[in-house]
């Protein structure tokens, strides 16, 4: 009762407009702050300046005012984001849950394809993808089955490779230069076919694998991508070779791509991906 009187009263109360100006600064400084990216994460005052096409004055008190308040940190001339911007993202990573955030997607997905859906997250210290959840396949006899807490190295499998393919360059030398056993001894891996599935996975924004990680098991899989292209995780469909022909391989990917898109909109906060 107390709830319907407050709901009321905030509806019927016009919320102020934020001042017009306050909005364009704060715009700006976010503007600022979207620069410092694992490519580049270190900037001079100049170079933001010309990056953003704001003026060097109005950059000046921005990088002051978030400098001040632990958003960047200086030194020598060279801004990098400061320990207040670090705890603000360690604060999001620890309220984050891609479990809850897409499991009623994948819930669907398993319902369209009948196979096995598998949902990852990307371990960047250990350079794999862990099964955070799993829907088995509604097919009776054979089918997959994938164990939650599993983990995969980022070179064998849909998940791991759709993943792999849309990391920074500098990890994925990283994983070319590491060891590259396969998951199943009997399928053969190299630099050089890895570095075809990448180019190919970019291209089509999935991945398609077959026998990687278990004898008679093809995987599609999709990444999970931030709004800004950096992958979370993957999803995958998981099925044995003798139902997954090139037919059902394309309706995966299909279903997959669809999903690909809800999550990283739900990622992103936007109307489009969230749930009915």
């Amino acid at each position: 009762m107390n709830t319907q009187a407050v709901n009321s009263t905030l509806s019927e109360t016009a919320a102020p407009l934020p001042n017009p100006q306050g909005v364009g600064l704060l715009v700006k400084a976010f503007q600022i702050l979207d620069l410092f990216t694992d490519q580049r994460s270190a900037w001079t005052q100049a170079d933001l300046a010309r990056e953003t096409g704001l003026a060097r004055s109005t950059m000046s008190r921005l990088v002051r005012f978030l400098a001040a308040r632990g958003y960047l940190l200086e030194r020598h001339g060279r801004y990098t984001l400061g320990f207040t911007a670090v705890d603000l993202g360690r604060r999001a990573q620890s309220q984050f849950n891609l479990v809850d955030l897409a499991y009623d997607l994948i819930a669907e997905l398993a319902q369209t394809t009948a196979e096995t859906v598998i949902l990852t997250g990307y371990d960047e210290a250990r350079a794999h993808v862990v099964c955070l959840a799993q829907i088995a396949s509604r097919y009776g006899g054979l089918r997959v089955f994938e164990s939650v807490g599993t983990a995969y190295p980022l070179h064998s499998g849909a998940t791991a490779k759709a993943v792999l393919a849309f990391l920074p360059e500098r990890q994925i030398e990283n994983v070319l230069g590491g060891d590259l056993a396969p998951v199943n001894p009997a399928i053969e891996t190299n630099v050089a076919k890895l570095r075809e599935d990448i180019a190919r996975i970019r291209e089509r924004h999935f991945a398609v694998t077959f026998e990687e990680t278990y004898p008679g098991v093809t995987g599609v899989g999709v990444p999970v991508l931030t709004p800004r292209g950096q992958p979370l995780g993957s999803i995958a469909v998981a099925g044995p070779a003798n139902r997954m022909d090139e037919e059902a391989i394309a309706r995966c990917a299909k279903a997959l791509l669809e999903v690909g898109r809800k999550v990283t909109a739900r990622i992103a906060g936007t109307a489009a991906g969230e749930p009915a």
